[in-house]
């Protein structure tokens, strides 16, 4: 099966192959040599002061940022445009007071609409900005690095759930005025499903040192003192581990700038190709994804059905706003350009066939 879904994505089988090394235990020198040099790697690649790898889906990460950023009776706002901002509001109001703005129509977040939002809640004591960078439900890539840099002047604490982005879209944690970062191993750095990384600025760091502890598996405190002697509070997912291994030396190799510009590149075939088939495209110009475009199709679950049993090829649903209205064709994962032609070619064949 050619999977073209948002997750888990299809897993190279060198990335894959990883997982069958021989076990070893989580303590001591064999799995400090593992987990030291994969920390240094991601904290180069985000420039971030500190980043920590959790053992489970990319939610464990957003809650484990959120709960830890601000202290009690702290004040969030959130900025949402799909079922993940909203998600996220629903982390938020967990812990804080929070003030929730929502898009619709898959319009997407830029400083002129995000300011207004962002001066208010500043002025009624917010302390923390939270939103989704990629928006994964109809695939919206927001201008965050414009938002955080606002955020960040009017006193505020930023925080991306980037679950879906990074590293098809990088993130320079100081550059971009980012403070709390998360991300999923089954997206697109291309690795099973199990794992999540969190990444934070100094401000992050001072502001996980001051919060209450709300939680013993989300403690980031304890994370930050095992991190010391390359280790985790609790037993990880190492079979996952040895996979992001291979997974980060080949991004190595490639690097961000061109691994982010092939994506790019693949997306923007994507979208060519289905508005050459009449197909409408969902997210708004201006702010489309390099890793998943949503588009409205009739018939949508029959011709994903049919894709799959007479082509072998997996789309990704369409999902909350536009769960019964649309299909998400993803280039994330093992995915190169002659794949995504194959895939294509497979929709424009099912088109014809049952007359969409």
């Amino acid at each position: 099966m050619m999977l073209f879904t948002p997750g888990p994505v299809a897993v190279h089988p060198a990335i894959s192959q990883a997982q069958t090394l021989e076990m070893i235990t989580h303590r001591g020198k064999p799995y400090q040599a593992l987990y030291a040099p994969i920390l240094a790697d991601l904290k180069s690649m985000l420039n971030a002061a500190e980043v920590h790898l959790m053992t489970g889906s990319g939610t464990l990460g957003v809650e484990a940022n959120v709960q830890n950023a601000l202290p009690p009776g702290g004040k969030a706002l959130v900025l949402s445009n799909g079922a993940f901002g909203d998600k996220l509001k629903e982390h938020c109001a967990l812990y804080y007071e929070t003030r929730f703005e929502r898009l619709k129509d898959a319009k997407g977040w830029n400083l002129e609409r995000a300011k207004p939002h962002i001066d208010k809640a500043a002025s009624e004591g917010c302390r923390l900005l939270a939103m989704v960078h990629h928006e994964t439900s109809p695939g919206i890539l927001n201008h965050v690095r414009e938002i955080c840099q606002y955020a960040k002047s009017k006193g505020m604490l930023t925080l991306l759930d980037g679950t879906s982005a990074w590293p098809a879209n990088p993130i320079n944690h100081q550059e971009d005025s980012v403070d709390f970062y998360s991300w999923a191993s089954q997206k697109s750095i291309g690795c099973p499903p199990g794992l999540c990384g969190v990444s934070h600025s100094p401000d992050a760091v001072k502001a996980i040192e001051a919060s209450p502890v709300r939680s013993n598996f989300m403690n980031l405190k304890a994370y930050r003192k095992m991190a010391a002697k390359s280790e985790n509070p609790t037993t990880p997912a190492i079979s996952i581990i040895y996979s992001l291994r291979v997974a980060l030396d080949d991004l190595k190799k490639e690097g961000i700038p061109a691994f982010s510009a092939r994506n790019q590149e693949m997306a923007a075939r994507v979208r060519e190709r289905l508005q050459k088939m009449g197909f409408k495209l969902v997210t708004e110009p201006g702010f489309e994804s390099s890793t998943v475009t949503a588009f409205f199709c009739s018939k949508n679950k029959e011709v994903n059905s049919k894709l799959q049993s007479d082509y072998s090829v997996k789309l990704g649903g369409g999902h909350a706003d536009w769960a019964e209205t649309t299909l998400r064709f993803c280039n994330m994962g093992d995915v190169d350009m002659e794949k995504v032609e194959k895939g294509l070619d497979a929709l424009e064949k099912v088109k014809q066939e049952l007359g969409v």
